[in-house]
């Protein structure tokens, strides 16, 4: 494997632990914190290690800023404060991904 196709790789699984460290962070908060908000943003009322969570359903939920119909103002204001570094992490995981595919098709 070539140096860039490596990096490219490193990269792009160092961008999902951060994704997902920033992720779970934001849900756990937002369960213990915001629980009207956790449901208005359609999270399972239990969440154990096998409920199925979405990172593309919250991106969604905070790109198209839904966050803002909810009757909960702390719980927007707390995915208001969250949006932006999530929205970040999650298009620089895509980014880095489409990097690491690109190099490795390249280097086949």
């Amino acid at each position: 494997m070539k140096p860039v196709t490596a990096s490219a790789c490193v990269l792009f699984a160092i961008a999902i632990a951060i994704e997902t460290v920033v992720w779970i962070t934001f849900l756990r908060g937002l369960k213990s914190r915001h629980p009207e908000q956790w449901m208005h943003a359609a999270q399972p009322a239990r969440w154990h290690d096998r409920t199925v969570l979405s990172a593309r359903s919250t991106m969604l939920y905070l790109l198209t800023r839904e966050f803002m119909d909810s009757i909960d103002e702390a719980g927007a204001r707390y995915c208001s404060r969250y949006r932006a570094i999530l929205l970040l992490a999650y298009w620089c995981t895509v980014g880095a991904g489409i990097a690491a595919v690109v190099a490795l098709a390249v280097e086949s």
